[in-house]
């Protein structure tokens, strides 16, 4: 009864990838306009690269760990859902390749056109090569890889230009850094109006001259993703250790973890995949070949070319003005008038973001206390409570440095006490909000943050409260 039972039953990895698939079948619909459909393509990407960063790196560490440990559900153990994630993830990373395919034939239509180098017109020929000698040569770093030469540290989720290389002796392998924030990704040719070549593959067809006292023997584009599943409080607790200082430490180390995918884009010699592998420490099923370009963040600019032609995108949705709100009154005191219930993304956030700019400039407000979990890396949150410190609030700042790959950003907020504004972090992920004294009694503006975004104000005796719900 019980293995009829678990027929009915999926294993929690391979059910991620079928929610994955769903976000590829968006990519694909014809219903949906070509830009949004970019989008969905560029969002299955990278929350494929984050389930192989976490999921999959996780199950690599518990094979190794305990061979006989298995899923409750399907009873699989670690090395069998590997298999299986193994095989699903390629027939998928197939199927976005045909999705890629069809957008540029539809990008064409549009005037949009991403070309390799054999398909550029003579005067963009000329172009591209005084480019890439000017602008990019100079700040390449090629390594060529022997018995002297170590193999490098290749950073998780990066491009590298990898290159056959043909001595007098035999073979040697060379290997550049394509991600470079000097770079731009797209670069634009003359001869129209919207086209382009990616900078990878521009450094990827004049590697014979970076290479020039070498041979080219083949040549690929190739991208490794890490193992970034760390349980920081294992991992690095410590009491007497700053919780800040722990999750730096976290991201220094998630930056070195063991390769578990990857993937290139032309066909390689079977002897530079295995070198490949074994200096890697991966497994054949592990290796992936993509026709499509290793990295899809680009998009975003072929959709900023775009935004002209709205038939591409989806209506545009603009948070609407509350209507129990007035612009000509000060949000504190029609806060103290009657309840509000906003929600968002539907309203708008400006009224939040104005009670933070009065509350910093009222005189009667003497502290203002908030949470932070994920913030823009410009955002007007942040920028009104410097402002109130700037002004001589007490304003206290708790800062939530557990978000998932976001760490690093957050970190920097936390840094804020530059600016006068006292910082706590931790993984709590609610707080409550601003201090305000009218005349002898203390308004209190509370705000508790989880994740759903609704936010409800509720007011009281001698204090209000604000629920961000």
């Amino acid at each position: 009864m019980a293995e009829k039972k678990q027929k009915y039953l999926e294993n929690r990895e391979l059910s991620w990838l079928k929610f994955n698939e769903r976000v590829l079948e968006e990519a694909a619909d014809p219903f949906v306009p070509l830009c949004e459909r970019m989008s969905f393509l560029s969002i299955f990407q990278s929350n494929l690269d984050e389930f192989f960063m976490v999921r999959v790196g996780s199950l690599h560490d518990q094979m190794h760990v305990d061979k006989t440990a298995h899923d409750n559900k399907t009873k699989m153990t670690a090395k069998e859902q590997l298999a299986a994630i193994f095989d699903a993830a390629r027939i998928l990373s197939e199927q976005k390749d045909l999705v890629y395919r069809n957008y540029m034939q539809l990008l064409k239509a549009e005037g949009v056109e991403l070309l390799s180098f054999a398909d550029m017109q003579p005067d963009d020929k000329v172009f591209l090569e005084h480019y890439f000698k000017e602008a990019l040569m100079p700040l390449l770093s090629p390594q060529v890889i022997g018995k002297k030469q170590p193999f490098p540290f290749l950073k998780n989720k990066e491009i590298y230009a990898v290159v056959v290389l043909g001595t007098k002796n035999g073979e040697k392998l060379g290997i550049i850094p394509c991600s470079n924030e000097v770079f731009e990704r797209l670069i634009k040719v003359p001869s129209g109006k919207e086209r382009y070549m990616l900078v990878e593959e521009l450094i990827l067809h004049f590697l014979p001259l970076v290479f020039e006292r070498y041979t080219v023997k083949s040549k690929s584009l190739i991208r490794i993703i890490r193992n970034a599943d760390i349980d920081v409080d294992e991992a690095f607790y410590d009491e007497d250790l700053d919780y800040r200082d722990s999750m730096e430490k976290l991201i220094r180390t998630r930056r070195r973890l063991c390769p578990v995918k990857l993937e290139h884009s032309r066909v390689l010699d079977v002897t530079i995949i295995e070198n490949l592998r074994k200096e890697l420490g991966i497994g054949a099923d592990q290796v992936y070949f993509s026709e499509a370009p290793l990295e899809l963040s680009f998009f975003s600019q072929i959709q900023d070319s775009l935004r002209e032609k709205r038939e591409l995108f989806f209506e545009k949705r603009v948070p609407q003005q509350p209507a129990c709100i007035r612009n000509d009154l000060p949000v504190i005191d029609q806060i103290e008038e009657k309840d509000w219930f906003l929600s968002f993304p539907y309203e708008s956030m400006k009224p939040f973001i104005r009670l933070l700019k009065e509350a910093g400039e009222d005189e009667r407000v003497v502290s203002i206390r908030m949470t932070l979990y994920r913030v823009a890396k410009n955002s007007q949150i942040v920028e009104a409570l410097i402002d109130a410190a700037e002004n001589g609030k007490e304003v206290v700042v708790l800062v939530e440095l557990r978000a998932r790959f976001d760490e690093e950003n957050n970190i920097v907020w936390a840094r804020m006490q530059a600016a006068a504004l006292f910082t706590v972090s931790t993984i709590s992920k609610c707080i409550r909000n601003s201090v305000r004294s009218p005349t002898k009694k203390t308004a209190r503006f509370v705000i508790s943050r989880r994740l759903e975004p609704v936010i409800i104000m509720k007011r009281r005796r001698n204090y209000t409260q604000i629920y961000l719900l």
